[in-house]
């Protein structure tokens, strides 16, 4: 991955992390949250964007605490 690849992806990751799109964007966030800090890590410290990729994995996570309890009563209550 390059460092142009991972700075759109992790663009990517903030906005979605900031939308939610109920629960979607948050989940989607929090997965390109952590591929970005594996291909960090992965690269020997050649890219950078820490900083981005846990924020996405922080913030998409906290929405996924949010939203999942309320979708799954809401499916719940549906049947």
């Amino acid at each position: 991955m390059t460092q142009r690849e991972l700075d759109l992806q992790l663009k990517w990751g903030v906005i979605l992390s900031l939308l939610w799109l109920a629960g979607v964007g948050s989940l989607i966030s929090f997965v390109l949250g952590v591929r970005a800090i594996r291909a960090i890590r992965s690269s020997g410290a050649t890219l950078v964007g820490a900083g981005r990729a846990w924020w996405c994995m922080i913030v998409g996570g906290i929405g996924l605490l949010i939203w999942m309890p309320i979708l799954v009563v809401g499916i719940f209550n549906q049947l």
